[in-house]
C-alpha cells in the first residue's frame, strides 16, 4: 500500500509538487478537483507505474511514491509494482467505438485485442500490398521479358531476309547469346560486316592461273650491257665519214656482202676498186663485228628479263567483291613495280641499240637501274591475292558459312545491344527475386493472419466476463456484447445492435470492462492498487448512484461481527478515487464515513497561477467541501468569504472568475428551470447594464482556466471584490429568502 507521494516534478501541472507534509494515504482515498486541475494527470503517474515507462508526453517527468513498507516507487521503474488505472488513458488503449455508419457501434475491448485487432489490420493492409507488390513484380518483368521478345523476334527476321539461313526465329537465336556469358561482345569494325555480307552474296569463283613471274638478280647482265656502251674498236682503219653517218655506215655493212666478187656498186655501177674493198672491209672488221654480236647479245638477255604480266588474265570479275579492294591496290602496285623494272631494261635496251647502230661511239649510260625487290613484293602480295580467291574458291561453302556466323552474331549483338539487354534480364532478375520474396512473405503474413484470427477467436471469449458485469451494473441484461463471425464485440440491446451511445453509457461500458479486467489471468484484487478517474463523466444520476453501488460492492467489504479494526475491509490492496463532480464526491464519501477513521482519507487538487507559473498541487481536502453536500452551497462560501475578507493572493484571486460563472449558472438553472447561460442570464439578475456587463466580463474573461494568465491581469484586490460582491447582492435582491438561506448555512 503507498504511504504518500513524495514528490512530483516536470509532469505536467505538477511542475514542482512536495507531498512530504499530507495525511499518509489510507485503504480507501477520495481526491476532489475541478476540471483542468490536474486531476487526470496525477492519475498518469500511476499509469505511469502500471505500464513500468513513463507517459509519452512527459519524457522529463520525475515522481517518486512512498510504500507503506519504505520502498520507493519512481521514474527509473527499478521495482514493479500491481497498480492498475483507469483514466482516458486506459479508455483510448482498451475500447475502440467504430461509429462508421452511426448507427451500430463495433466495441472491441482490451488493450491485448486492440492491439491483435490493428496487428491483424495491419498485417492484412500489408498482405494486399505484398500481392500488389508481387502483381506489379509479375507485370513489370512480362512487360521486360516481353522488350527482349520482340527485340529477339525482330532480330530473327532480319536474319532470315539477310542471310541464307532457311528457317530461323528466336529459339534460334538465344544459343548465340548465351554464348556470350554475360558479356556483350564488341561492335564489329563496318567494313568487316561489309566483307562478311560480301562473302554470303558472292558466286562461286573459277580457280586463277599462278602468277609466271619469275625475278632474278640481273646485276651482271646489267653490268656488261654498261660496259659494252663504252666498249671501242680500233680506229685506225675507220672511215670517218661513216662514223660521223652511222645510218650509211649500216647500209654499207648490210650492203657489203652483196658486192662480193663484184667489180662495181650495184645501186650506183660505179667502179669498185680493190683499194676501196680493202679500206671497206678494214672499217668493218672483226672486232666490229664481234662488238655488234655481243650488243646483240646483250640486248636478247636483257630482253629476256622483262617482265610481262598483263591484267587481262586477273580480271576484277575474277575476284570475289570483298577483294575487289585488295585487287585494285595490289594490281596497282604490281603494274607499277612492272613499269618501273621494265623501263629501267628498256632504257639500257635502247642505249645499246644506239651503240649498235654505231658501235664505234660510247653511249651514255642510263640513269635507272632495275629493281627487282619491289617487283618480287608487289608479285607476292598479288599472288597472295590469287592465292587466297583460290582458296576461298576452294572452301567457299566453309567460308560463306562463317560469313553467316558471323553475320549472325553481329545481328544479334546490335539488336540486343540496342535494348541493353543484360540489363533488362538483371531488371528481371531483381523483379522476379521480388516476386519471390513477397510470395515468401506472403506465406508467412498468411500463418501470422491465421494465428491472430484463432488468437482473437479465443480473446472473444470473454464476451460472457463482461455481459456478467453489465449485468451487475445496471441491474438487468440491457446492454450486452455480443460476438459477430468476424470475431469482433458488438454491443446490443435485446436483439437489435445498441445505437447512438451517449458518452455516459461507454463511459460506464469502460468502468465495467476495467472491473472485469482487474480478475483478468489469475490477478489476485487483494494485493491491486487500484486508481480511478472520473468514472462518471457525463453520466445522469441514474448511473451516478450505479457507479457508486458498484465501486462499493467491488472493493468493500463489511465484516458483520468483525471487530472493530478489520470491520471495514478494502477488497483491494488500496483504492484511489479522483473526480470532478461534487456530487459524486459527497456520494462516496457518505459511504466512507461510515468506515472507521483510519480507513479513509479526502484531498484535494488545487491548481494556482503564481507569479506567472501554473502549478497543481495536493492538500488535504478542505472541511467547506467536505462539510457542504452541493457544489454550488461550497461556491458559495467562497467567494461571499472573500467578499468579506478580500486577499490579494494570486491563488485565491485565480479561482475567482471561474467560481463566480459556477454560481451564477447554478443558480439561474433551478430559479428559472431553463438551460440559460451568463450572457442571456445576468441581464435578468443585474438591471444595470453596466454592471451587468462589468459582471459579464469578469466571469468570462477569467473563468477559463486555459488562460493562463488570467488571474495575473485582474485589475486589482478591490475590484475583484466589488464584482463579487456584485453578483452576491444581485443574488438576494432577485431572492432574499433565497440568499437568506446560504447565508444560514455559514
Amino acid at each position: 500500500m503507498f504511504r504518500l507521494i513524495s514528490s512530483i516534478k516536470d509532469f505536467g501541472v505538477f511542475n514542482n509538487f512536495t507531498g512530504g507534509t499530507l495525511p499518509e494515504f489510507a485503504p480507501f482515498n477520495l481526491i476532489y478537483g475541478w476540471n483542468y486541475s490536474g486531476k487526470t494527470t496525477l492519475s498518469r503517474v500511476f499509469r505511469c507505474l502500471e505500464d513500468g515507462a513513463l507517459h509519452p508526453d512527459y519524457p522529463n517527468a520525475r515522481f517518486d511514491v512512498v510504500h507503506a513498507d519504505g520502498t520507493q516507487y519512481d521514474h527509473a521503474f527499478a521495482t514493479p509494482c500491481n497498480v492498475r488505472v483507469f483514466n482516458e488513458d486506459f479508455r483510448k488503449a482498451h475500447l475502440r467505438w467504430d461509429d462508421a455508419d452511426g448507427f451500430n457501434p463495433i466495441l472491441l475491448l482490451g488493450a491485448e485485442n486492440i492491439e491483435r485487432r490493428d496487428n491483424l489490420v495491419q498485417k492484412q493492409t500489408q498482405c494486399a500490398q505484398l500481392d500488389d507488390q508481387r502483381k506489379a513484380a509479375v507485370a513489370e518483368a512480362k512487360r521486360l521479358d516481353d522488350r527482349i521478345s520482340k527485340a529477339e523476334t525482330d532480330c530473327a527476321s532480319q536474319i532470315v531476309n539477310e542471310l541464307p539461313v532457311g528457317r530461323f526465329n528466336r529459339t534460334n537465336l538465344r544459343p548465340i547469346i548465351s554464348a556470350w556469358n554475360g558479356t556483350m561482345p564488341d561492335a564489329l569494325p563496318p567494313e568487316q560486316v561489309q566483307a562478311a555480307r560480301g562473302k554470303v552474296s558472292a558466286e562461286q569463283k573459277d580457280v586463277l592461273p599462278d602468277l609466271s613471274i619469275v625475278t632474278q638478280s640481273i646485276n651482271q647482265l646489267w653490268r656488261d650491257g654498261i660496259a659494252l656502251l663504252s666498249d671501242q674498236i680500233d680506229s685506225s682503219a675507220t672511215i670517218a665519214r661513216l662514223v660521223e653517218h652511222p645510218d650509211i655506215a649500216t647500209w654499207v655493212e648490210h650492203g657489203r656482202h652483196l658486192h662480193d666478187g663484184k667489180s662495181h656498186c650495184e645501186f650506183c655501177e660505179g667502179e669498185l676498186t680493190t683499194a676501196r674493198k680493202a679500206a671497206l672491209n678494214a672499217h668493218f672488221s672483226d672486232a666490229f663485228d664481234d662488238l655488234k654480236k655481243r650488243i646483240t647479245t646483250a640486248i636478247d638477255e636483257l630482253t629476256g628479263q622483262r617482265m610481262e604480266f598483263s591484267g587481262a588474265a586477273y580480271p576484277r570479275s575474277g575476284f570475289y567483291a570483298d577483294l575487289h579492294d585488295e585487287h585494285t591496290q595490289a594490281g596497282r602496285e604490281l603494274a607499277l613495280a612492272r613499269d618501273g623494272f621494265n623501263g629501267a631494261i628498256q632504257a639500257l635496251i635502247d642505249a645499246l641499240k644506239k651503240k649498235q647502230r654505231n658501235p664505234f661511239d660510247i653511249v651514255q649510260a642510263p640513269d635507272g637501274e632495275p629493281e627487282s625487290d619491289p617487283l618480287a613484293a608487289a608479285a607476292r602480295r598479288f599472288q597472295a591475292l590469287i592465292d587466297e580467291n583460290n582458296d576461298r574458291t576452294r572452301r567457299f561453302n566453309s567460308a560463306r558459312n562463317e560469313a553467316v556466323a558471323m553475320l549472325k552474331d553481329h545481328y544479334a549483338a546490335d539488336a540486343m545491344r540496342r535494348i541493353d539487354r543484360f540489363a533488362l534480364e538483371a531488371r528481371i532478375g531483381a523483379q522476379k527475386k521480388a516476386v519471390t520474396d513477397s510470395e515468401a512473405a506472403l506465406v508467412a503474413l498468411d500463418l501470422e493472419i491465421a494465428n491472430l484470427q484463432a488468437e482473437l477467436s479465443n480473446a472473444t471469449k470473454g464476451a460472457e466476463a463482461i455481459n456478467e458485469t453489465l449485468r451487475r451494473f445496471f441491474g438487468k441484461a440491457d446492454i450486452q456484447v455480443k460476438v459477430t463471425d468476424s470475431d469482433r464485440f458488438q454491443l446490443m440491446r435485446g436483439e437489435v445492435p445498441a445505437r447512438n451511445l451517449s458518452e455516459g453509457e461507454r463511459t460506464a461500458i469502460a468502468f465495467c470492462y476495467f472491473i472485469t479486467k482487474l480478475l483478468e489471468n489469475g490477478n489476485n484484487l487483494s494485493q491491486t492498487i487500484v486508481y480511478i478517474d472520473d468514472p462518471i463523466s457525463s453520466l445522469d444520476a441514474h448511473h451516478l448512484l450505479h457507479v457508486c453501488a458498484f465501486i462499493r460492492t467491488t472493493f468493500y467489504r463489511f465484516n458483520v461481527g468483525a471487530p472493530k479494526p478489520v470491520r471495514h475491509e478494502c477488497l483491494a490492496r488500496q483504492l484511489f478515487i479522483s473526480t470532478h463532480s461534487h456530487e459524486f464526491f459527497n456520494l462516496m464519501l457518505d459511504w466512507m464515513r461510515k468506515m472507521t477513521d483510519q480507513m479513509y482519507r479526502t484531498y484535494l487538487v488545487e491548481r494556482t497561477d503564481a507569479n506567472g507559473l501554473v502549478a497543481s498541487k495536493i492538500i488535504p481536502c478542505p472541511d467547506s467541501i467536505q462539510k457542504y453536500r452541493s457544489e454550488y452551497l461550497y461556491i458559495f462560501h467562497q467567494i461571499a468569504g472573500y467578499a468579506e475578507n478580500p486577499q490579494n493572493d494570486h491563488q485565491i484571486i485565480f479561482n475567482l472568475g471561474n467560481m463566480a460563472r459556477r454560481f451564477i449558472e447554478g443558480y439561474a438553472s433551478f430559479k428559472f428551470l431553463e438551460h440559460v447561460n451568463i450572457d442571456s442570464s445576468i441581464d435578468r439578475l443585474i438591471t444595470d447594464p453596466v454592471d451587468a456587463e462589468r459582471a459579464r466580463k469578469f466571469m468570462h474573461f477569467y473563468s477559463h482556466t486555459l488562460s493562463r494568465s488570467a488571474g495575473m491581469r485582474l485589475p486589482d484586490m478591490s475590484e475583484a471584490q466589488a464584482i463579487v460582491t456584485l453578483i452576491l447582492d444581485a443574488v438576494r435582491n432577485h431572492d432574499p429568502v433565497h440568499y437568506g438561506s446560504l447565508e444560514a448555512t455559514r
